[in-house]
């Protein structure tokens, strides 16, 4: 089992990957003419990155509750 300590670590690796996954630099390679599927590019990348955050820290998340550490209090 992974230890609470280090899904909070994963939580805050994922922060940063998506802070630079979502950043000028990276962005601006998306930024080109294509229409993949009618979409723009950089609108399919956008969605795509963040769906995938969505998605990680789901079931991060979901890890964690499952360990039996859930604190209720006021």
């Amino acid at each position: 089992m992974v230890s609470e300590h280090k899904r909070k670590e994963y939580i805050i690796i994922l922060f940063v990957a998506g802070v630079l996954a979502l950043n000028y630099p990276l962005l601006s390679v998306f930024d080109q003419k294509l229409l993949p599927l009618g979409i723009p590019l950089l609108y399919l990348y956008i969605f795509i990155v963040w769906l995938t955050i969505i998605a990680l820290m789901a079931s991060i998340v979901k890890k964690l509750g499952s360990t039996g550490n859930n604190r209720s209090g006021p």
